[in-house]
């Protein structure tokens, strides 16, 4: 299916976790499990109010997933309950008084988590992040690079890549010799033309998604 199975959305006031309403409960809270390992140390310390919604769930089912949410994510959670605020009129919030949270979490095109790797990828390596990915190299053929959000590879694009993997057609690839294996963006997938289309040096290039089709531009950093 299309779209995230799990969402975390990152407020003012905490956490809330929207659920897809007609997936299992045990897939839900495999895909939780999965998003917390990918967080890393991110949680640590921190003292999470957790709100959710998009589903109805038994008093046992919110005790596992507060469980765990304690045990993979190091964080104290302070409450886990029921987001019963949809629909009503909210309060607009100061920019000042969200103190960055809504970067912590990937929800389109200019938010997230992000992975920085340092180094060229290889034949056979694999970089799968649920967040944004910046690889500070270059992709050898054979190599491949997936993200939910988007992928910027500060060096040679040649292998195979994969941004918005969860659906996000929003999301974007950029790299200096954007010319892949494979290219894809959430579903849909796109191949270099034949022929040595290479931007050259200092040339950095942008694919994306307008229309249903993925495009690719000279983003013009040089002259």
């Amino acid at each position: 299916m299309a779209g995230n199975i799990v969402t975390f959305k990152a407020t003012v006031d905490g956490l809330v976790i929207v659920f897809d309403r007609e997936e299992k409960f045990e897939v839900i809270l495999r895909q939780i499990e999965d998003k917390l390992q990918s967080a890393g140390k991110f949680f640590k310390g921190a003292r999470l109010d957790i709100k959710y919604r998009g589903r109805e769930l038994l008093e046992h089912e919110e005790n596992r997933i507060k469980n765990l949410m304690g045990e993979k994510s190091g964080a104290i959670i302070n409450s886990f309950d029921k987001d019963r605020s949809v629909g009503e009129k909210k309060e607009a919030v100061n920019p000042k008084k969200l103190n960055m949270k809504k970067l912590m979490f990937f929800d389109g095109i200019e938010e997230g988590i992000t992975k920085f790797y340092r180094g060229t990828l290889r034949s056979g390596q694999l970089v799968d992040f649920e967040g944004n990915v910046v690889i500070i190299g270059d992709v050898n053929p054979g190599a491949e690079v997936k993200a939910s959000g988007n992928i910027v590879i500060m060096g040679s694009l040649r292998g195979v890549v994969h941004a918005g993997r969860d659906g996000n057609r929003s999301a974007v690839i950029t790299a200096f010799n954007l010319h892949p294996t494979q290219l894809r963006i959430a579903d849909l997938i796109s191949r270099p033309p034949d022929g040595n289309t290479a931007a050259g040096p200092g040339k950095a290039e942008i694919a994306y998604v307008r229309d249903g089709n993925i495009y690719i531009d000279l983003l013009g950093f040089t002259e």
